[in-house]
């Protein structure tokens, strides 16, 4: 096998700038005997091999795909590409499959059981390509992937909640141990990690930001570790006995439940097996013959006693990248200062819809996606809490080199590699007009359909979080190592090699 100087992937436009490393080898076929041939270029561009006899043959246009590049500074790994083709739909099929069979066969103690996560971000975008309410599509959904063999179908927003806890009783600890300064050799500021697009780019590229990332993980590997986990041992099972699917808006969540830091060593077996895009559900069930518009709507699942609720969908204020910074700019502001202001508040001054004497709020540049939100001292009306969204790798560039240089003045950053956030992720449906203009007004109304999904309750509040810290981690909560565990992850650099194919001689 004999490799060209390689395909460079150029033009991007709103992702990461690519480095001299970011090559495609291509393979070459050598016949091994010359043959007298020649290339030309057509009249449309086109490149023709041209043989002795004057046979022409067009050849291959040479592409990137996915599997080439995802959300990095340099190519995928083969080991990451081969990662990525297990992560599909078709993976989930394979499983049912198997499990009819194994039950027919009179096995069923083998089958694997099976439990499907969906993000509300999904569900989002599902309501709006189908013109139906988020808990119409929930009801639906669930009933759709139980006829086709998943036994529990749940809501991820569920562990976001208890992330969103921990990552403010992190915030606030990490506050208190640098006395809210911020810069090199200090806790602060904290960099929002639930994003596998920016932990990737950090990873990858600059890996002296790592130490302030936030540790705690994402909603969908919380929820990881509760099925592999907690579920498992109230179904009497191993770890490696349940398979775990998640509906998710972006093909990097892919990557997330690949990483070693995710993998149980005992069962030989992660807590994420598979993650499946929003658009590669509403596939999979139009292959299987069922249209939303046509299944009828079942109750929800639900694992826990205190949460009984099947009319109701829980939501969190913020947008779509998560409510991280207005649930920890709230408790922050309770814990630290002794300041009242709810996520709602802090939501809606935020989006300034409505302002709060508080809160300050400036976008950037005059930039939706970057926006800086600070908390004011109600007597000094000096800046308690120094919070920014930052969406976007134009902007999160920009944010890297004011960390790099000291002149961030953040306590808080809550970062997406997507433009407008997670509505807008690479997994969402499409609107049928892919105008820019058609685009846009597609993303705001995902967006506004997550906003408004469902009723606001303060994670602390809910019976059935507390219901599940207390009888999965014993009576010392969050506090208990177990939880420490189970609901924090860390970040590796990786250093990066001189590739000489993107040396210009």
């Amino acid at each position: 096998m004999a490799f060209s100087g390689g395909l460079r992937l150029t033009d991007l436009n709103d992702y990461i700038t690519p480095g001299q490393e970011c090559i495609k080898p291509v393979e070459v076929k050598k016949t091994g005997a010359a043959n007298g041939s020649h290339i030309k270029v057509g009249e449309t561009g086109d490149y023709y091999e041209v043989a002795k006899d004057g046979e022409e043959t067009k050849l291959e246009a040479a592409s990137i795909t996915l599997n080439d590049c995802l959300a990095c500074s340099g190519c995928v790994t083969s080991a990451e590409a081969v990662l990525i083709t297990m992560q599909s739909h078709h993976e989930l099929l394979a499983v049912l499959e198997e499990n009819r069979r194994l039950r027919s066969q009179g096995e069923g103690a083998q089958a694997k059981h099976v439990v499907v996560t969906v993000a509300p971000q999904s569900r989002a975008s599902l309501a709006l390509k189908h013109g139906m309410s988020p808990l119409s599509v929930a009801k639906r959904v669930t009933a759709a992937l139980k006829a086709m063999g998943v036994d529990h179908v749940f809501d991820s927003a569920f562990t976001r909640d208890l992330t969103l806890v921990e990552s403010a009783r992190e915030f606030v600890e990490r506050f208190k141990a640098s006395e809210g300064l911020v810069g090199d050799g200090r806790s602060l500021p904290v960099l929002a990690s639930w994003c596998p697009g920016w932990v990737c780019y950090a990873e990858k590229t600059h890996a002296e930001v790592l130490p302030w990332m936030s540790t705690t993980r994402s909603s969908q590997q919380t929820m990881g570790a509760v099925v592999k986990d907690y579920l498992a041992k109230k179904l009497g099972k191993t770890p490696d006995q349940v398979y775990h699917v998640t509906v998710m808006m972006c093909y990097d969540k892919k990557l997330e439940a690949s990483r070693d830091d995710f993998y149980n060593d005992i069962f030989k077996t992660r807590d994420v097996d598979c993650v499946v895009t929003t658009g590669e559900l509403d596939r999979m069930l139009s292959e299987a013959g069922m249209l939303l518009e046509n299944v009828a709507e079942s109750g929800l699942d639900s694992l826990f006693k205190a949460d009984a609720s099947q009319d109701c969908l829980y939501s969190s204020a913020g947008t779509s990248a998560g409510g991280g910074l207005e649930y920890v700019m709230s408790y922050a502001a309770r814990t630290l200062f002794g300041i009242d202001i709810s996520p709602e508040l802090v939501a809606a001054a935020a989006r300034e819809e409505v302002p709060h004497p508080l809160i300050d709020v400036k976008a950037v540049r005059n930039l939706s996606d970057h926006r800086e939100i600070t908390l004011l001292d109600p007597t000094t009306r000096q800046p308690c809490l120094r919070f920014a969204t930052v969406y976007g790798f134009r902007h999160l560039q920009n944010l890297v080199r004011k960390l790099k240089s000291g002149r961030s003045v953040y306590h808080y950053v809550e970062v997406a590699a997507c433009p407008n956030a997670c509505s807008n992720g690479g997994g969402q449906l499409q609107p049928d007009d892919l105008s820019p203009a058609a685009k846009k007004q597609w993303v705001a109304e995902t967006e506004r359909i997550y906003v408004t999904s469902g009723a606001y309750e303060l994670p602390e509040n809910s019976p059935a979080l507390r219901e599940l810290i207390y009888d999965w981690f014993g009576p010392e909560g969050l506090d208990s190592q177990l939880a420490k565990q189970a609901l924090h992850t860390q970040f590796h650099g990786i250093a990066t090699k001189a590739n000489p194919l993107g040396v210009s001689w």
